[in-house]
């Protein structure tokens, strides 16, 4: 196929963009060796290991609380939801935040409480990974 004068011609030995293809090839063959040698090193291969273990152990404490349904059920407690009153709703197809003879409550600015709840969750997990992390290095 080589021997094609148009192929010859269209695919010549010099790329504009990437090089010389046999550079390109000895290129490649060396950054796969680099990687294979990163990859050998028993300070990388530990670390695997222990990432590994700890995701194990994650997914089984996971699974025992119930998985995603029990966490879901535990954020529906803390976050009630609220009851639309589909009897008096207007059928103009416009959306009001609050009904037009009433006023807004005045302590409902702000953020909302629940955003609160879910941050302190959250940086709460973060600290006893940390906090676990740390205690499977030593």
């Amino acid at each position: 196929m080589t021997d094609d004068p148009l192929f010859a011609y269209t695919q010549s030995e010099e790329d504009a963009f990437f090089g010389n293809r046999k550079k390109r090839k000895r290129r490649r063959a060396r950054r796969k060796k680099r990687r294979g040698l990163r990859k050998a090193r028993p300070k990388v291969i530990a670390r695997k290991e222990r990432q590994k273990v700890f995701k194990r152990k994650v997914a089984n404490v996971y699974r025992d609380i119930g998985g995603a349904s029990a966490i879901g059920q535990a954020v529906d407690s803390l976050l009630t939801p609220t009851r639309t009153d589909t009897l008096n709703t207007p059928n103009d197809f416009e959306i009001n935040l609050t009904p037009q003879d009433e006023e807004a409550p005045k302590g409902t600015k702000g953020i909302p409480t629940a955003f609160f709840v879910i941050g302190g969750i959250l940086v709460l997990s973060v600290v006893g990974v940390v906090i676990y992390k740390k205690r499977q290095v030593s």
